[in-house]
């Protein structure tokens, strides 16, 4: 009776290390998954950051969308009729005129998102640099006679101070608190928009969220604000002037099951999710035949352990049913 069930366990152990070597991998529990950190997410970072630094293309964007504000800006000048409203541009601030992308790098490496704590300090900082462009755009639109209106969702509260004098500091013009219309009690930048236009006519819109411009985006879907700016499409380059940023904006949170839903309230590990899933992809053929292989091989793999597990098992049913001591069979074959 012994090599009856010696026999068999040696069966099975010689069938599952067949399996095994199949995989060409020694069978082991397979290590836990790392959690995905905040640390992780801000390396997403990397990519968009490093291209508003450093690339000729992101200078090219600003020089343009400048470029084609003032020659705007220019011609309602000369057309300019006396009596009419005096004539007035609308810009946003951050990622507009300002550049941030010093803070965004920094959240690099770390384990911290951005929190209203450290972009007061970056604020009061006032270390923030003028886009490309930026000082000689604002300057030559000041000496147009033509007033300057930075509606920016800074808050007028805790960030004005340090934001006034790192404006200042690069040389832009109108920096007071008439012109600087910070946030006071919503970030729906709309009622700031109505006060201007009730007193001045506005040339051009400025900013690089769609809710720098006064088309209704706020809080909108994803599908909704994409056919909002479809809908004003001609009115660009012409009364709306936009500016690259793809390192963060409302159209974050908009992707995630197109704005319905607290996008803000995921883990790191789900925003990541999101952001993957709301994008387009195609996979090479050969890539394609890689996953498929490598999915078989984790089947293979599973299977396997399920030969081990049966073996142990039969040994416990044959211990029991022979009156031998739990562990007996292994002890015999070591021995």
């Amino acid at each position: 009776m012994k090599m009856f069930w010696l026999g068999r366990k040696k069966q099975l152990l010689v069938a599952a290390a067949l399996c095994v070597s199949f995989v060409g991998a020694p069978l082991a529990q397979a290590p836990a998954e790392a959690a995905f950190t905040q640390e992780d997410l801000n390396d997403e970072l990397m990519m968009a950051v490093g291209w508003m630094q450093n690339s000729a293309e992101y200078r090219e964007l600003c020089y343009q969308a400048y470029n084609v504000a003032l020659f705007q800006v220019k011609q309602a000048v000369a057309q300019h009729k006396q009596g009419a409203k005096p004539l007035a541009i609308v810009l946003d601030a951050d990622e507009t005129v300002l550049d941030n992308s010093a803070f965004e790098a920094g959240l690099i490496d770390t384990d911290s998102a951005y929190s209203t704590k450290t972009w007061n300090e970056w604020c009061a900082a006032g270390e923030a640099l003028a886009m490309p462009g930026a000082t000689d755009f604002l300057q030559a639109v000041d000496k147009l006679g033509v007033q300057i209106f930075y509606v920016t969702n800074r808050s007028m509260d805790t960030q004005y101070e340090g934001s006034a004098r790192n404006m200042q500091q690069l040389g832009f013009p109108q920096v007071d608190k008439e012109h600087m219309v910070f946030k006071t009690t919503t970030s729906d930048k709309q009622p700031r928009y109505d006060a201007i236009t009730a007193k001045y006519d506005v040339v051009v819109y400025l900013g690089d969220n769609a809710g720098d411009l006064p088309l209704g985006t706020y809080h909108k879907k994803q599908t909704m604000r994409n056919a909002i700016i479809d809908a004003n499409k001609d009115k660009f380059g012409l009364k709306y002037i936009a500016l690259p940023n793809p390192s963060y904006g409302d159209w974050e949170p908009a992707q995630y099951n197109d704005g319905d839903g607290n996008y803000w309230a995921l883990t790191p590990k789900q925003k990541r999710e999101a952001r993957k899933k709301a994008l387009r992809t195609w996979v090479a053929p050969v890539e394609k035949k890689r996953m498929k292989a490598k999915s078989t091989e984790q089947v293979v793999e599973h299977k396997g352990t399920s030969l081990i597990e049966q073996a142990q098992a039969e040994e416990a049913e044959i211990e029991k049913a022979h009156g031998l001591l739990p562990g007996a069979i292994a002890n015999d074959i070591h021995n």
